[in-house]
């Protein structure tokens, strides 16, 4: 989750606001709700300040929805690849699956919620330090 200062520099600033509701709609590989196209719709008319809530559901849209190859010094690509050599290790029949659906695709951009998961199971698979923190890099869109 972003930050306050982040959240509240955003909510100060509807250009900013505007410009950031613009890139994502501009993404067509996002996925999105109805609801979220036209909130971000909604953005690129708006003149005023946001609300917290407003500029705090902007950011959530933006970061669940950002593709990443890579986060820190961790390519995906060899992460997926050596979770799936190491899967049968695995604890819960739903990780198994996940490596294994990342694999059989080939994909290697994932969203944050699924990088997040695959960092959850290379930590139970001792492939990453448990007290490794990652950085998300904050897309440009301006």
């Amino acid at each position: 989750m972003a930050d306050y200062r982040e959240i509240n520099a955003l909510a100060k600033n509807p250009s900013r606001a505007r410009s950031l509701a613009k890139f994502l709609l501009s993404q067509d590989n996002l996925a999105r709700t109805d609801w979220e196209a036209d909130f971000l719709t909604a953005m690129l008319e708006r003149r005023d300040e946001l609300t917290t809530r407003q500029a705090e559901k902007l950011v959530e849209i933006r970061d669940d929805q950002i593709l990443y190859t890579k986060v820190d010094q961790f390519v995906f690509k060899r992460l997926i690849e050596t979770c799936w050599c190491n899967r049968f290790d695995l604890d819960s029949d739903e990780d198994l699956a996940f490596i294994e659906q990342l694999k059989s695709s080939g994909n290697v951009a994932l969203r944050k919620s699924e990088a997040l998961r695959l960092k959850r199971i290379a930590i139970a698979l001792d492939e990453i330090e448990p007290h490794q923190q990652w950085r998300f890099p904050v897309p440009s869109y301006a």
